[in-house]
């Protein structure tokens, strides 16, 4: 099988896991001229799902493509929907790998705001630094997307004594939320809770999701988390929302533009926390375990059967819930 790495993204260990197996012929461009080369008789890209663009699906839809599998090494996939996958091409994504990391960093985000961390730590022996200092314990948090991602957060919410809102595409039950409510109702959700966290898929339905109408609705000193992708926030509504004071603060781990300009406002608030998309980095041995599952996908789709992990790249699909 011959597998193409398109960006150099994966590191070392990585690379060399897939490199020991029989049978892989793994071939990693040093440019997009490159790319479409190895492309043409390649079986199996692997990439990152928001770096597939109109030119990676440009060069798949050539009439001499042999693609069989875009094995993507993220959960998100907007690249793919936004400019298509050819048919007869399977795509997996790596599931629910990055759900308890990411979980992990919305959490210590809404803790760091709460507590408001930035401003205490250098604050010693200043008793004012208390002021404003608020607790999860009793809090209404809306996670809106209980999809892997919001489901693992609501499960390390819980304990501190927070009560969650599911915000779903339907009403159904969840047994890690207090209440769900579909996502005709978010405004209403908003204005109840003392936090939300944003942990939908980025599609065309969530593009904007959280806009100036929405964040008018939102509970006044509301905190915002957002650890699904920057383009589901209004950046321009949500910088106007936390200048007046409607909001508490934010704290971003994705941004639109991504990164923001070094002189975009957003970095200079006092109650805003920004970190560099990285809330799925953590995880013991990831590299290994991830090329564990690009692995068995390659041997699943080189035996005829479905990968692992198989989406429907070809919609926006799962607006809401996510995967």
């Amino acid at each position: 099988m011959r597998v193409v790495l398109w960006p150099r993204l994966v590191g070392r260990k990585f690379r060399e896991r897939l490199g020991a197996q029989q049978g892989l012929q793994l071939t990693a461009p040093e440019n997009f001229d490159g790319l479409v080369a190895a492309i043409g008789g390649a079986d199996v890209l692997v990439t990152d799902g928001s770096i597939y663009d109109a030119r990676l699906a440009a060069a798949l839809r050539h009439d001499k493509s042999t693609l069989r599998l875009i094995q993507l090494i993220s959960t998100g996939y907007d690249g793919l929907t936004r400019h298509g996958v050819p048919a007869g091409i399977a795509v997996a994504n790596v599931g629910s790998f990055y759900a308890s990391t990411v979980a992990e960093h919305a959490m210590a985000l809404l803790l760091a705001l709460l507590r408001r961390l930035p401003r205490s730590v250098g604050a010693a022996g200043d008793r004012s630094a208390a002021s404003g200092l608020r607790s999860l314990e009793d809090a209404t948090v809306a996670v809106i997307g209980f999809g892997a991602i919001g489901r693992a957060f609501a499960e390390r919410a819980r304990p501190f004594g927070a009560r969650i809102i599911g915000v779903v595409r339907t009403d159904r039950p969840e047994p890690l939320a207090d209440e769900v409510v579909p996502v005709s109702r978010l405004h209403e959700a908003l204005s109840r809770a003392d936090a939300t966290v944003l942990a939908v898929p980025l599609t065309d339905a969530t593009r904007r999701l959280i806009g100036a109408a929405e964040l008018a609705a939102c509970r006044p000193g509301l905190m915002l988390i957002n650890v699904a992708r920057g383009e589901v926030v209004d950046t321009d509504a949500l910088t106007a929302a936390l200048a007046d004071g409607r909001l508490g603060g934010a704290g971003l781990d994705v941004t639109d533009p991504e990164p923001l300009p070094s002189d975009h406002a957003l970095r200079n608030m006092p109650n805003v926390l920004i970190s560099p998309h990285i809330g799925g980095v953590g995880r013991p041995q990831a590299a290994e375990r991830i090329a564990d599952l690009v692995i068995d996908n390659i041997r699943r789709v080189e035996a005829g059967e479905p990968p692992r992990h198989a989406i429907d790249a070809s919609v926006s699909s799962g607006a809401v819930h996510g995967s």
